[in-house]
C-alpha cells in the first residue's frame, strides 16, 4: 500500500497528493509519470509526476477531477493509501539529457496551461537545481484556476501569467504572451509547451512560424 501523507485543494476541482512511494522517488526523473490504482477494483489512472523528494521517499501528483475514478480518488484523504503505485514510467524530458553546458546556451521557454503546469514544474525545478535559467508562461481561462504559482516563481528565471479574460497580469492566451515577449525584445531558442491539446497545437503553429524549434507532450493521447 502507498499512504497518501499529505492532501490540498490547489483549485475548483484540481488537487495535490503527496504519496509515500520510495522506490519509485529512489528513480525518478522530471517528466516521467505513475500509474495509480485506488483498489481492486479501481481503473488504472496515469498521472505525471509533478515533484518528488528522495530523502522523504514521496511523490506528488496532480490530478483533475473528469471522471468516475478520480471522483473516487477526491474522497481519498491523509492516511489513506493507494493499493498499486507503479513507476517511474515513461522517457525523461529530453532536456536533461543534454549536456548542462549546452543547456546553459540555450534560451528555453516552458509554456503551459492547466494541469499542464505540474508537470512543467519538475523540468522547470531540475534546470534551476542545476544552474540553467529557463523562463516559463502559465495560461489560464481566469486567475481563480491557476496552480503551482508560487512554486513556479521560486525556479523559474522570469514567470509570466496569460489569462483569458485579463483577470490576472497578461490578458490573452499563452501564444498571445509569446508574441508579446518577442516585441519586447525577447528571444528563444527552444520552448517546450505542455498543456490541452488544443493549446499546444497552435503553440507549434506559431513557433513553426517563428522557426523556433518545440516539445510537446504526447501523454494525453
Amino acid at each position: 500500500m502507498y499512504p497518501i501523507v499529505r492532501r490540498e485543494k490547489l483549485a475548483d476541482k484540481i488537487y495535490l497528493m503527496d504519496v509515500k512511494a520510495p522506490r519509485v522517488a529512489q528513480y525518478c526523473e522530471p517528466g516521467q509519470f505513475v500509474i495509480v490504482k485506488i483498489d481492486e477494483e479501481g481503473e488504472r489512472i496515469p498521472l505525471t509526476i509533478c515533484d518528488y523528494d528522495r530523502e522523504e521517499g514521496t511523490i506528488t501528483i496532480v490530478f483533475q477531477t473528469v471522471g468516475a475514478s478520480t471522483e473516487r480518488m477526491v474522497s481519498l484523504q491523509e492516511g489513506d493509501a493507494f493499493e498499486d503505485f507503479v513507476g517511474p514510467l515513461g522517457c525523461p524530458s529530453e532536456l536533461i539529457e543534454m549536456p548542462i553546458e549546452e543547456l546553459k546556451k540555450e534560451k528555453i521557454l516552458f509554456v503551459c496551461g492547466g494541469v499542464g503546469t505540474a508537470p512543467v514544474y519538475p523540468q522547470v525545478k531540475w534546470m534551476k537545481e542545476h544552474g540553467v535559467d529557463v523562463d516559463v508562461i502559465i495560461g489560464a481561462r481566469t486567475k481563480d484556476i491557476l496552480i503551482l504559482e508560487d512554486e513556479m516563481r521560486k525556479v523559474a528565471a522570469n514567470l509570466y501569467i496569460a489569462t483569458d479574460d485579463g483577470s490576472y497580469e497578461f490578458k490573452g492566451n499563452g501564444c498571445d504572451k509569446i508574441k508579446d515577449l518577442y516585441a519586447q525584445g525577447k528571444s528563444y531558442t527552444r520552448v517546450v509547451a505542455i498543456g490541452p491539446m488544443i493549446m499546444m497545437k497552435f503553440v507549434c503553429l506559431l513557433t513553426k512560424e517563428m522557426n523556433i524549434p518545440t516539445i510537446v507532450s504526447m501523454n494525453p493521447i
